[in-house]
């Protein structure tokens, strides 16, 4: 049959667009692997790689060895010497869906055959981090050379920097197990979110340029030049597996796992389950926890865990058969800025604020995403049209992480000339960052903000006040400052559409059940600059009242563990604020009683110890326990690590329970914690 000119066209178009985009993913995977600076989200590279599976396998044609769905990485940079793996460091194939999760298992049963039963079928489900694989190789249990995974085959030579890792023993533990002559074992370096919140914090303030993410950072950060650089970024390490000698070591990752613990490595908890229903449990478990945990996880990665059965599937070009990654849904995805606008904070400050484009991210519809400040945005080379990186990690604030492919005819926003809600002139505190208006309470936008942090739930906890509730009581001139909201004319609220009799009566008894508050609270309430949740309890500890507070000097505050002389100097400006001093006292006589607990515990069981409350409990709330504990002398702790005393478990308690029991840390339940609640 002859081929039709049509025909041919939409074979050369196809052919075509696998070419260019492995052509694009190549670049990508040379600016990832080899440069650490991607240019495009993790989602969006999936995104092309596995549209360049599906057309590949569309076109029916002999795939080459070279494209970049059979390939791992990228060429080994000449930065450093190359070191050949003694065996390949495969890459993981992607699950983004449980469906594509049900294909993984089911490809499992059909490729074992009806002799393996359901019960008998054993995964393991580990965490996925978000670093970059090492591969370690210990020549009779001594680190000789450590790679980076580079294309798979052969990796960078980082091993003076690997050395730099505390995670990463130099000489293997052999305990009662012998150690092979020849040994690889691979896992992931990465950095912790508190290590790359301090390492950004350097980078600003020696006027370098922050890190994009903990993956880039943990990447740059392994590859310096000097490994005393390397030395300075807290890096870390976790075990997951093991190359050329590793596999008659154990009969299952598990087993695996808890040798690889024994000869000095740091590895990551885990759970062993039979189908799917239980990975997909513990995907949404680990999911759950993502935001409380230590470091960056993008998404979980599910093993077959008998060693014998993962070599009987066997593996493809570029990944094992026998593992794949379900990943979580993106918290990086491109999107289009629509304008620049500009918000004005309850302290006054001027913050750009980018109007997107609406797009999921990490499973959230986002359509503003914060710029931080004028500097910042014209760092990020962010402006109306551009199309940029947006990021949402847990629960915090989307914000843009740059623009990508920046028009030289674009016009950057600049700072507006006057506060763009008041119109009051803007002023900068020398050796601050941020632009501030001048116009105070008389800017209705630092109202509105200050009124909602102090009706908060960590602050005076006033149900029943919303955004829209009290941006009307501005705007209605009922709410001036503070202190009105315990002189409202309730009233007044009668004939508002949606504001009920029963809406005002529970709003009533809400401010007046605000008037009874820890003074730690009130002090957070009031919004003083530079003072959250923990150093108003340590303020409210330390000196015991409101009036010792107020009187108390610099020195004196300098006292308090956690104050510093600028948080000093921030919380004598605000007492010496007539106005300030003025709407606190209204707020006393209209009732309002801060009261510092009694500590009458000292002899308390857990006086002094480090405690770390998790679960779900039936006769108390979680924070209230937290915050009945701390009258009692009792340190309240939001992680597990080798400093707690001892861990309190409710219902569900996950993987802090787990950790617990790891490092041999007391476990408590409810019963325990009632008693201690109610010690006499």
């Amino acid at each position: 049959m002859a081929i039709t000119s049509q025909e041919f066209n939409i074979d050369e178009a196809l052919k075509q667009h696998i070419s260019a985009l492995r052509r694009t993913l190549k670049e990508h995977n040379y600016r990832y692997y080899t440069l650490d600076a991607p240019s495009i989200p993790d989602a969006e590279y999936d995104r092309l790689l596995r549209q360049l599976e599906i057309l590949e396998a569309e076109s029916g044609e002999v795939v080459p060895a070279d494209s970049p769905s059979q390939t791992v990485g990228a060429m080994v940079s000449q930065t450093f010497a190359a070191r050949e793996h003694l065996e390949p460091l495969l890459s993981l194939a992607n699950a983004f869906n449980g469906v594509e999760a049900d294909a993984f298992v089911q490809r499992i049963r059909d490729a074992l055959g009806a002799e393996i039963s359901e019960a008998g079928l054993q995964f393991i489900i580990e965490p996925k981090v978000d670093g970059l694989a090492v591969n370690l190789r210990y020549e009779d249990g001594r680190l000789t050379i450590a790679a980076t995974r580079g294309d798979g085959k052969a990796g960078e030579d980082v091993t003076d920097n690997i050395r730099t890792i505390a995670d990463i023993p130099w000489h293997l533990n052999a305990s009662d197990k012998s150690i092979p002559d020849l040994l690889e074992v691979r896992g992931e370096v990465y950095m912790s979110k508190a290590a790359f919140a301090d390492l950004n914090a350097r980078q600003l303030l020696e006027g370098g340029a922050a890190f994009a993410n903990p993956r880039n950072a943990a990447a740059g950060s392994l590859r310096q030049l000097d490994a005393k650089v390397t030395a300075l970024r807290s890096l870390s390490f976790f075990a997951y597996g093991v190359g050329f000698g590793g596999r008659e070591l154990a009969a299952s990752q598990s087993e695996l796992l808890a040798l690889l613990s024994s000869f000095g490595f740091a590895t990551q908890e885990t759970a062993v389950v039979n189908d799917l229903s239980g990975l997909l449990l513990g995907y949404e478990l680990l999911q759950q926890q993502r935001a409380d945990m230590l470091y960056e996880i993008d998404g979980v990665v599910y093993k077959l865990n008998d060693f014998a059965l993962q070599q009987r599937i066997g593996a493809v070009a570029r990944s094992p058969r026998w593992a794949i990654a379900h990943k979580f849904p993106a918290q990086e995805v491109t999107t289009v800025v629509n304008a620049i606008l500009w918000q004005v904070g309850r302290t006054g400050v001027i913050t750009p604020v980018a109007d997107l484009q609406p797009v999921a991210v990490g499973g959230v519809m986002v359509s503003r995403a914060t710029l931080h400040n004028i500097d910042e945005l014209q760092r990020k080379q962010v402006y109306a049209g551009a199309t940029v990186i947006v990021r949402r990690a847990g629960d915090v604030i989307p914000e843009v992480v740059k623009a990508i492919e920046v028009d030289e005819q674009a016009i950057f926003p600049s700072l507006p000339d006057c506060c763009p809600v008041c119109a009051a002139s803007l002023f900068r505190v020398e050796g601050e960052v941020a632009w501030r208006c001048s116009g105070g309470l008389s800017c209705s936008a630092q109202l509105k903000e200050r009124l909602r942090h102090f009706v908060s739930r960590g602050a005076m906890d006033i149900e029943g006040l919303g955004d829209k509730l009290i941006a009307r009581l501005v705007e209605e001139n009922l709410l001036s400052d503070i202190a009105k909201l315990y002189e409202l004319d309730f009233e007044s609220l009668s004939d508002w559409q949606g504001v009920g009799d029963k809406k005002i009566a529970n709003l009533k008894q809400a401010i007046e059940s605000s008037k009874q508050k820890p003074l730690a609270r009130f002090l957070h309430a009031l919004g003083i600059r530079h003072v959250g949740s923990a150093t108003s309890a340590a303020l409210a500890t330390y000196f015991g009242s409101l009036d010792a507070l107020k009187l108390a000097d610099e020195e004196a505050l300098i006292e308090v563990p956690d104050v510093g002389p600028e948080v000093a100097a921030s919380i004598r400006s605000f007492f010496a604020e007539a106005h300030n001093c003025d709407v606190i006292e209204r707020l006393l006589k209209q009732g309002v009683e801060p009261f510092v607990p009694q500590q009458l515990h000292s002899d308390h069981p857990l006086a002094g110890k480090t405690v770390v409350l998790t679960g779900s409990f039936s006769a108390v709330q979680r924070r209230a326990a937290q915050e009945q504990l701390r009258t009692l002398g009792v340190k309240p702790a939001s992680s597990v690590s080798k400093n707690t005393d001892v861990l309190i478990a409710g219902e569900k308690a996950g993987s802090k329970l787990t950790k617990a029991r790891e490092l041999g840390v007391m476990v408590a339940d409810e019963v325990a914690l009632m008693e201690w609640l109610n010690w006499k």
